[in-house]
């Protein structure tokens, strides 16, 4: 056990601004930390400067004496983080990109550095990939263990060092749930393919019918949070070339249906589509549900797309613990919104 390490790792997520000796000791109960080893790791943290005896907090008679309590420095922690990474970079292959590394905990690295290492050599022997493969295989050609990317943390880290386009990876994303413009799918009025994404299967299915008469090519079920990471797959499950692509989102009207478009958007930009929510602002709100949380970001984007009066409508209706359903339209507004002359004008396709 590297007992300087484990003393390291715990005051660089320590968040207050001294500690008291009794607490460094703790980190090693049950352990048979030999005492003298202890006592260098602390004094070498203190020539370090890292941490700074609490003179008035006294110390300990045994030799070599401890102080009671020890103030964190935590700007040198910072520093020895650094040096460690910029150590580290140089030994890696050039196209793994350290630097989000250095606004994260030094905990965050070392939890990743066995990965790193073996991504490491899997790219010094074999440089990058010529044909895509599916998730487990590429997860188990880096690792060894078929299971990484998918449940272990590798997507993020392979999108954290930059790596995830250049390894050609099939998503491991649920196939996506989407039904086809058959008047659409080999001759189209545009070379810009629109498609539709729904938050729920009510919407969805009362959409469906009127597919084939608007001009959509496609109509997507979004199956809620799902979505986010299902969107990978459109392009291996609908591989038109040469047309562009452009997404619309219509979701329930609250802090949970604005989250679940702002994820998805992130990924893959979707424009909220203003028809079915300018008719469900037209709509009465109903009372909203206690456990969604308000995340600041998400509704600030999203009511960007809307008019000055629409704002501050929705910031009121939310902001009162309320909100509009998608269900607030029945099937007959629905259908009407989605073949209506203010949406192919919207779109911009006439």
């Amino acid at each position: 056990m590297n007992i300087k390490h484990v003393i390291g790792e715990h005051l660089s997520s320590y968040k207050k601004a001294t500690i008291a000796l009794e607490e460094l000791e703790s980190l090693f109960a049950g352990f048979a930390a030999d005492p003298r080893e202890f006592s260098g790791a602390v004094q070498e943290l203190v020539n370090s400067r890292v941490l700074e005896p609490v003179k008035s907090a006294g110390s300990t008679m045994k030799q070599p004496q401890l102080a009671y309590r020890y103030r964190v420095n935590k700007q040198y922690i910072t520093v020895r983080h650094t040096h460690k990474l910029q150590q580290y970079r140089l030994r890696l292959h050039p196209a793994i990109h350290l630097d989000s590394y250095f606004s994260l905990s030094e905990q965050q690295f070392e939890q990743d550095r066995p990965w790193l290492d073996r991504i490491d050599q899997f790219l010094q022997v074999h440089g990058f990939p010529a044909a895509p493969v599916p998730a487990p295989e590429r997860s188990f050609q880096l690792t060894g263990n078929e299971k990484w990317i998918s449940d272990l943390g590798g997507y993020a880290l392979l999108k954290r060092i930059g790596l995830w386009d250049l390894l050609l990876i099939h998503p491991v994303s649920d196939p996506l749930m989407f039904a086809i413009n058959p008047q659409l799918l080999i001759h189209t009025a545009s070379h810009r393919c629109l498609h539709l994404i729904v938050e729920n299967k009510t919407t969805f299915q009362a959409l469906l019918p009127v597919l084939p008469s608007s001009s959509f090519s496609t109509l997507i079920y979004g199956c809620g949070n799902k979505i986010t990471g299902n969107l990978d797959m459109f392009p291996l499950q609908y591989p038109l070339t040469g047309h562009g692509h452009r997404f619309y989102y219509f979701g329930d009207l609250d802090h949970e249906g604005i989250r679940i478009w702002y994820d998805a958007d992130k990924r893959q930009t979707l424009i909220p589509a203003l028809p079915f929510y300018e008719a469900c602002l037209a709509q009465p709100f109903v009372p909203g549900k206690s456990n969604q949380r308000r995340n600041e970001q998400a509704v600030k984007a999203f009511i960007s797309y809307f008019t000055t009066d629409q704002q501050e409508q929705i910031e009121k209706v939310l902001g009162s613990g309320c909100y509009y359903p998608q269900e607030t339209l029945t099937t007959q507004q629905l259908q009407h919104i989605w073949g209506s002359e203010q949406w192919t004008e919207w779109t911009g396709l006439n």
